[in-house]
Protein backbone atom coordinates (compact mmCIF):
# COMPACT_ATOMS: atom_id res chain seq x y z
CA UNK A 1 0.00 0.00 0.00
CA UNK A 2 1.08 3.31 -0.64
CA UNK A 3 0.62 6.33 1.02
CA UNK A 4 0.53 10.04 -1.05
CA UNK A 5 0.63 13.16 0.51
CA UNK A 6 -1.44 15.98 -1.38
CA UNK A 7 -1.38 19.65 -1.14
CA UNK A 8 -4.25 21.93 -2.81
CA UNK A 9 -1.37 23.12 -5.35
CA UNK A 10 -1.38 19.17 -6.86
CA UNK A 11 -5.43 18.70 -6.55
CA UNK A 12 -5.21 22.54 -8.55
CA UNK A 13 -7.97 23.60 -6.16
CA UNK A 14 -8.69 27.36 -5.60
CA UNK A 15 -6.77 29.01 -2.96
CA UNK A 16 -9.89 29.62 -0.38
CA UNK A 17 -10.00 26.20 0.48
CA UNK A 18 -7.05 24.66 2.67
CA UNK A 19 -7.45 21.18 2.28
CA UNK A 20 -4.06 19.02 2.66
CA UNK A 21 -4.53 15.66 3.68
CA UNK A 22 -3.05 12.14 2.93
CA UNK A 23 -4.62 9.57 0.36
CA UNK A 24 -4.26 5.78 0.44
CA UNK A 25 -3.86 4.03 -2.88
CA UNK A 26 -4.16 0.20 -3.11
CA UNK A 27 -1.80 -0.65 -5.68
CA UNK A 28 -3.13 -4.28 -6.49
CA UNK A 29 -6.22 -3.02 -7.08
CA UNK A 30 -5.24 0.00 -9.72
CA UNK A 31 -3.25 -2.78 -11.99
CA UNK A 32 -6.04 -5.28 -11.59
CA UNK A 33 -8.37 -2.96 -13.28
CA UNK A 34 -6.03 -1.90 -15.30
CA UNK A 35 -6.67 -3.40 -18.72
CA UNK A 36 -3.86 -2.03 -21.35
CA UNK A 37 -4.70 -1.09 -24.67
CA UNK A 38 -3.71 -3.00 -27.66
CA UNK A 39 -1.48 -1.57 -30.36
CA UNK A 40 -3.87 -0.72 -33.35
CA UNK A 41 -1.50 -2.59 -35.48
CA UNK A 42 -2.28 -6.04 -33.28
CA UNK A 43 -5.43 -5.77 -33.23
CA UNK A 44 -5.73 -4.90 -37.20
CA UNK A 45 -3.46 -8.44 -37.34
CA UNK A 46 -6.03 -10.33 -34.87
CA UNK A 47 -8.58 -8.77 -37.20
CA UNK A 48 -7.46 -10.03 -41.08
CA UNK A 49 -6.67 -13.82 -38.66
CA UNK A 50 -10.66 -13.65 -38.11
CA UNK A 51 -11.60 -12.85 -41.43
CA UNK A 52 -9.37 -15.27 -43.25
CA UNK A 53 -10.82 -18.03 -40.68
CA UNK A 54 -14.34 -17.95 -42.30
CA UNK A 55 -15.02 -19.90 -44.84
CA UNK A 56 -18.23 -18.79 -46.74
CA UNK A 57 -18.41 -21.37 -49.82
CA UNK A 58 -16.67 -24.06 -51.04
CA UNK A 59 -17.42 -25.95 -54.01
CA UNK A 60 -15.76 -28.49 -56.94
CA UNK A 61 -16.10 -29.62 -60.14
CA UNK A 62 -17.58 -32.86 -60.91
CA UNK A 63 -15.57 -36.15 -60.48
CA UNK A 64 -16.80 -37.88 -63.82
CA UNK A 65 -15.89 -35.17 -66.34
CA UNK A 66 -12.83 -33.87 -64.69
CA UNK A 67 -10.44 -36.64 -63.52
CA UNK A 68 -8.88 -34.34 -60.89
CA UNK A 69 -11.54 -31.50 -59.44
CA UNK A 70 -10.93 -27.87 -59.41
CA UNK A 71 -12.36 -25.76 -56.33
CA UNK A 72 -13.49 -22.67 -55.16
CA UNK A 73 -13.14 -21.11 -51.79
CA UNK A 74 -14.61 -17.95 -50.67
CA UNK A 75 -13.70 -16.45 -47.90
CA UNK A 76 -14.64 -12.53 -46.45
CA UNK A 77 -11.26 -11.12 -47.91
CA UNK A 78 -10.63 -13.15 -50.94
CA UNK A 79 -11.37 -16.21 -53.17
CA UNK A 80 -9.09 -18.67 -53.76
CA UNK A 81 -9.60 -20.85 -56.75
CA UNK A 82 -7.41 -24.71 -57.30
CA UNK A 83 -6.75 -26.30 -60.26
CA UNK A 84 -5.53 -29.68 -59.84
CA UNK A 85 -3.56 -32.05 -62.64
CA UNK A 86 -2.25 -35.52 -62.07
CA UNK A 87 1.20 -34.37 -60.64
CA UNK A 88 0.47 -30.27 -60.34
CA UNK A 89 -1.68 -28.36 -58.06
CA UNK A 90 -2.14 -24.74 -58.98
CA UNK A 91 -3.30 -22.43 -56.28
CA UNK A 92 -4.77 -19.08 -57.29
CA UNK A 93 -6.04 -16.72 -54.77
CA UNK A 94 -7.85 -13.31 -55.64
CA UNK A 95 -8.24 -10.67 -53.18
CA UNK A 96 -11.73 -9.39 -53.29
CA UNK A 97 -10.51 -5.67 -53.86
CA UNK A 98 -9.10 -6.83 -57.33
CA UNK A 99 -12.41 -8.65 -58.10
CA UNK A 100 -15.05 -6.72 -60.79
CA UNK A 101 -17.44 -9.47 -61.16
CA UNK A 102 -18.34 -13.20 -61.76
CA UNK A 103 -20.77 -14.63 -64.94
CA UNK A 104 -21.56 -18.16 -65.16
CA UNK A 105 -21.59 -20.09 -68.43
CA UNK A 106 -24.78 -22.56 -68.24
CA UNK A 107 -24.98 -25.86 -70.21
CA UNK A 108 -27.55 -28.70 -69.72
CA UNK A 109 -25.62 -30.76 -67.77
CA UNK A 110 -23.27 -27.96 -65.99
CA UNK A 111 -22.16 -24.97 -65.24
CA UNK A 112 -18.88 -22.80 -65.77
CA UNK A 113 -17.76 -20.19 -63.56
CA UNK A 114 -15.93 -17.13 -64.62
CA UNK A 115 -14.15 -14.81 -62.46
CA UNK A 116 -13.55 -10.80 -63.79
CA UNK A 117 -10.59 -9.36 -62.30
CA UNK A 118 -8.49 -5.92 -62.83
CA UNK A 119 -4.78 -5.17 -62.29
CA UNK A 120 -3.48 -8.76 -62.14
CA UNK A 121 -1.01 -9.68 -64.48
CA UNK A 122 -3.33 -13.35 -66.01
CA UNK A 123 -6.45 -13.82 -65.35
CA UNK A 124 -8.41 -17.00 -63.74
CA UNK A 125 -9.48 -19.71 -66.30
CA UNK A 126 -13.03 -20.32 -65.89
CA UNK A 127 -14.19 -23.45 -63.29
CA UNK A 128 -15.85 -25.91 -65.02
CA UNK A 129 -18.01 -28.36 -64.76
CA UNK A 130 -19.33 -27.28 -61.25
CA UNK A 131 -23.08 -27.85 -60.29
CA UNK A 132 -25.95 -24.89 -61.05
CA UNK A 133 -26.36 -24.44 -57.89
CA UNK A 134 -22.91 -24.55 -56.68
CA UNK A 135 -21.74 -21.65 -59.30
CA UNK A 136 -24.98 -19.91 -58.95
CA UNK A 137 -24.16 -19.87 -54.39
CA UNK A 138 -20.21 -19.16 -55.96
CA UNK A 139 -21.12 -15.62 -58.05
CA UNK A 140 -23.86 -14.52 -55.19
CA UNK A 141 -21.26 -15.04 -52.59
CA UNK A 142 -18.15 -13.32 -54.47
CA UNK A 143 -20.73 -10.41 -56.00
CA UNK A 144 -21.96 -9.43 -52.20
CA UNK A 145 -18.50 -9.63 -51.10
CA UNK A 146 -17.48 -7.07 -53.93
CA UNK A 147 -20.27 -4.58 -52.99
CA UNK A 148 -19.79 -5.03 -49.01
CA UNK A 149 -15.87 -4.47 -49.81
CA UNK A 150 -17.25 -1.17 -51.44
CA UNK A 151 -19.44 -0.31 -48.97
CA UNK A 152 -16.51 -0.84 -46.31
CA UNK A 153 -19.15 -2.84 -44.33
CA UNK A 154 -17.46 -4.65 -41.55
CA UNK A 155 -18.67 -8.33 -41.29
CA UNK A 156 -16.47 -9.88 -38.62
CA UNK A 157 -19.24 -8.57 -36.31
CA UNK A 158 -21.55 -11.19 -37.81
CA UNK A 159 -21.76 -15.18 -36.57
CA UNK A 160 -21.22 -17.24 -39.95
CA UNK A 161 -24.31 -18.08 -40.52
CA UNK A 162 -25.66 -14.51 -40.64
CA UNK A 163 -22.96 -13.54 -43.25
CA UNK A 164 -24.07 -16.80 -45.36
CA UNK A 165 -27.92 -15.35 -45.32
CA UNK A 166 -27.06 -11.86 -45.41
CA UNK A 167 -24.92 -12.31 -48.81
CA UNK A 168 -27.43 -14.46 -50.48
CA UNK A 169 -29.40 -11.67 -50.50
CA UNK A 170 -27.07 -8.80 -51.24
CA UNK A 171 -25.62 -11.26 -54.00
CA UNK A 172 -28.62 -12.51 -55.61
CA UNK A 173 -28.75 -11.54 -59.50
CA UNK A 174 -32.06 -10.20 -60.77
CA UNK A 175 -33.59 -10.65 -64.13
CA UNK A 176 -35.45 -7.95 -65.66
CA UNK A 177 -38.53 -8.50 -66.79
CA UNK A 178 -40.52 -7.16 -69.83
CA UNK A 179 -43.57 -6.04 -69.99
CA UNK A 180 -45.88 -4.09 -72.38
CA UNK A 181 -44.49 -0.95 -71.42
CA UNK A 182 -41.38 -1.04 -72.12
CA UNK A 183 -41.82 -2.19 -75.46
CA UNK A 184 -43.43 1.02 -76.26
CA UNK A 185 -41.23 3.18 -78.83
Amino acid sequence: MWVYNISRDILMLPKSRHLQGTVYINVEDELQNYAPEKPPQESKLNHLVEKSQKVVFEAHSVFPFTLFPNRISVCLNRVTITYQNLFAKEEFPLLIENITGARIFRSFLFSSLLIDTFGLKSTPDPLKYLKHKDARFARRYILALIECKKSDVDLSVFSLEEIREKLKTIGMVRESVRTQDTLRF
